[in-house]
């Protein structure tokens, strides 16, 4: 890149005068010759961890300040390398997320340059098994004017890296894909409620664990997942029937509750927190967020259910296989899952 070759010659031309050298304040120290196959030794197999980097001024001279200080969103980015793959952790604020990024990379051992995706990702100052310098393109002023910034790197220890993949759980390449956004709400009034979902039976077809940002994981979690399975529903002008799964497909208790539509929130509320969001409702469709009791008991987990319209035949089967409970009786499993979705 232009700009870097710039600021490297002048760090250098400015450290080959001794005079000037002992007056001015620390700069970017002379590039070491790092050969590729000393370079892949080193950080093969290894995480890198952020440990300090300073913005590089047109001089040559780098800032006292590390750059990330007063940075109260962003942070710096981590790293981990194999043999073919430089994997990148960051903090993507759009969503917000923490996430990662996976290429194959090449290191030119000419100019100490590491590229990936035909970018250049930062070029080598020096590297040893524990340490990695660099300088890199960070930001771009409001002007137009480019910042690289001298940035050090300290290996991760084995706990370190694995507990760096853990937290950096989301790959950005596949995050649409793999984790859609929440169809958007639909104006639902009590009268398209009461048109639309009243004196059906309503079966749940689709169910997917809620994730960050208003988005949820594409994969079906009804089946394999430890999460149980959402209720179906027949639902009366005052009342819920809730049909509760109990493994394999296999509907167990019913148990009826009272509720209300409150059309404000497109919510229907229970006094025992069984209710739900409705996001969007017709004649043979219905999609709702909800919250359910986790697997483990800890905390409640929230999800988006689609469900379709039962047959008559269906409903009719439904009804006749399912014990009936008292009132609210098998539906204490929800209690205490207030919330505002």
């Amino acid at each position: 890149m232009k700009h870097l070759g710039i600021v490297l010659l002048s760090a250098l031309l400015l450290l080959s005068v001794p005079a000037l050298a002992g007056k001015r304040q620390a700069r970017v120290p002379q590039p070491q010759p790092v050969m590729s196959d000393y370079f892949m030794r080193c950080v093969s197999g290894k995480g890198w961890q952020y440990v300090e980097s300073h913005e590089i001024k047109a001089n040559g001279d780098i800032e006292k300040r590390d750059y990330w200080d007063g940075h109260a969103v962003e942070a710096p980015v981590q790293y981990y390398f194999t043999r073919d793959s430089i994997t990148t952790y960051m903090d993507f604020d759009a969503y917000p997320i923490m996430g990662y990024r996976r290429q194959r990379f090449a290191f030119d051992g000419v100019n100490n340059s590491l590229t990936a995706g035909g970018t250049e990702v930062f070029k080598v100052m020096a590297v040893s098994p524990d340490t990695l310098r660099f300088v890199k393109y960070q930001a771009m002023r409001g002007d137009g004017t480019p910042i690289y910034v001298y940035a050090t790197y300290r290996a991760m220890k084995p706990d370190e890296a694995e507990a760096c993949r853990a937290n950096y759980r989301y790959d950005l390449d596949t995050f649409n894909e793999r984790y859609p956004v929440v169809p958007a709400q639909e104006r639902l009034t009590a009268e398209d409620f009461m048109r639309h979902a009243v004196g059906f039976g309503w079966k749940c077809t689709e169910m997917h664990k809620m994730e960050v940002a208003w988005r949820y994981d594409a994969e079906d979690c009804r089946g394999g997942w430890a999460q149980p399975a959402a209720e179906d529903y027949f639902i009366s002008a005052d009342s819920l029937t809730v049909y509760q799964p109990c493994g394999h497909g296999v509907l167990g208790m019913a148990g009826k509750v009272k509720y209300t539509y409150r059309a404000n929130g497109y919510y229907v509320a229970t006094d025992i927190d069984a209710g739900f969001r409705v996001l969007s409702l017709n004649d043979s469709e219905m999609r709702i967020v909800k919250r359910m009791p986790s697997a483990d008991g800890t905390k409640p987990v929230s999800l988006y259910c689609v469900y379709r319209k039962m047959t008559g035949d269906e409903l009719r089967r439904i009804n006749g296989t399912v014990a009936t409970a008292h009132d609210g009786m098998e539906l204490s499993m929800s209690t205490g899952l207030r919330e505002a979705y």
